[in-house]
């Protein structure tokens, strides 16, 4: 008997738990200062400025870098081998 009590009680616990949890509103933490933090959304991003860079700009930094050796070093850095 003892032991049917407790699980009712259990029951009714995890029941109330579940609705409150429903009842309470959810606050969403401040992601502003953490994206920015880890390369984020730029602060120009909000003001409808486009973002990104055009094809011609990717192909740009490419080229300088495989002509400034900083793309070698990487891979041999990151990625420890060649090509």
């Amino acid at each position: 008997m003892k032991t049917l009590r407790i699980v009712a009680m259990c029951a009714v616990a995890l029941i109330a738990g579940q609705a409150w949890a429903q009842n309470t509103a959810v606050s969403q933490p401040d992601t502003t200062q953490a994206a920015q933090d880890v390369g984020g959304v730029p602060p120009s991003a909000a003001s409808g400025m486009p973002m990104g860079a055009s094809r011609q700009q990717v192909y740009d930094e490419l080229i300088r870098s495989q002509q400034s050796g900083e793309q070698q070093r990487l891979w041999e850095g990151l990625y420890r081998g060649g090509n």
